[in-house]
């Protein structure tokens, strides 16, 4: 079996989507989305990163249309492994994702700049301690 042959294109999907990257061609005339590339919707959703198998994989930034941005690792489309979620208040939440979770040790700065540490469990922190800049 031969390996896929790698592609940089530009396509327009029939709900107005567009994606602009590398894609590859399997031996059968499946084409995915296979590297780095940007995914971007009309109502101002933009994905900037690494794509395996048609998927968000690897590091990359997803900026909502709220103005919410993600930077960091995804897996199988999700938030999984290292990043950083900055809110459109300001606040953002830097640390661990598991399936668009927040999981594990991380750190998050509210609003007003206090910075408060500790394990985040989905929306729960038991513990949580506020970092003194002294």
């Amino acid at each position: 079996m031969s390996e896929p042959v790698g592609l940089k294109v530009s396509y327009i999907f029939p709900n107005g989507d567009r994606y602009e990257g590398q894609c590859s061609r399997s031996p059968d005339g499946v084409v995915r989305r296979e590297g780095v590339g940007t995914h971007s919707s009309p109502d101002g959703l933009v994905y900037t990163g690494e794509w395996q198998n048609d998927q968000l994989n690897g590091w990359g930034r997803l900026q909502h249309a709220s103005g919410a941005v993600y930077e960091g690792q995804f897996k199988d489309n999700m938030f999984h492994g290292q990043g950083m979620y900055t809110f459109r208040s300001g606040s953002k939440y830097a640390g661990s994702f598991k399936e668009n979770r927040v999981e594990g040790e991380g750190e998050y700065t509210d609003a007003q700049g206090l910075v408060w540490t500790g394990s985040f469990h989905c929306e729960t922190a038991p513990g949580l301690k506020l970092k003194l800049n002294m």
